[in-house]
C-alpha cells in the first residue's frame, strides 16, 4: 500500500519498498523505513542529478539491499514468454486492480502548479492530479 510520507515511519519497518517518486528524500525514507536484510526497489529515474543519500554505518549493518528497476528491457531467457504485448497486458490489469486513482488527494489547475509542488514537497499530498481546459490554455 502506499503511505503518505510522514506516516511510514509508523507503519514501518518494512521487508520492502518500493521508490518510484524520483524525490530524493523518498529514497531516503524508503532506506530509513526497511527493515535490516530487506530490500529498496528504485523504480524512479534520477536523471543526471546527483543525490545525497545517508548510507552510514547504520545502513552497511543493516545489510539492505537497493537494487534498480529498468522494465524497458528483459533478460533474454525471458523474451520468448514476455512479449511487449503480455507485458503490457499484465501492466494494464496490475494498474486496475490497484486502482492508483485513489491515491490522488487532490486536484489544481495547472495555474496552481507551484502550490502543488509546494504540496508534494512538504509531505502534504501524495498526489496532485492536474486538471486540463482544452478550449482554454492555462
Amino acid at each position: 500500500s502506499a503511505l503518505q510520507p510522514q506516516a511510514a515511519g509508523i507503519a514501518g519497518p518494512f521487508d520492502v519498498c518500493i521508490e518510484v517518486s524520483g524525490n530524493p528524500r523518498a529514497l531516503q525514507s524508503a532506506i530509513d523505513n526497511t527493515s535490516n536484510n530487506g530490500r529498496i526497489i528504485v523504480g524512479s529515474w534520477y536523471g543526471n542529478a546527483d543525490v545525497a543519500l545517508k548510507l552510514g554505518i547504520d545502513f552497511h549493518r543493516s545489510h539492505k539491499t537497493i537494487q534498480t528497476s529498468q522494465v524497458s528491457t528483459i533478460p533474454s531467457t525471458m523474451t520468448g514468454l514476455w512479449n511487449k504485448d503480455r507485458r503490457f497486458a499484465l501492466t494494464w490489469a496490475l494498474v486496475r486492480s490497484l486502482k492508483p486513482s485513489r491515491l490522488i488527494s487532490k486536484r489544481m489547475t495547472l495555474t496552481d502548479v507551484q502550490e502543488a509542488y509546494e504540496l508534494l514537497d512538504g509531505g502534504k499530498e501524495i498526489a496532485i492530479c492536474f486538471k486540463y481546459n482544452k478550449n482554454k490554455r492555462e
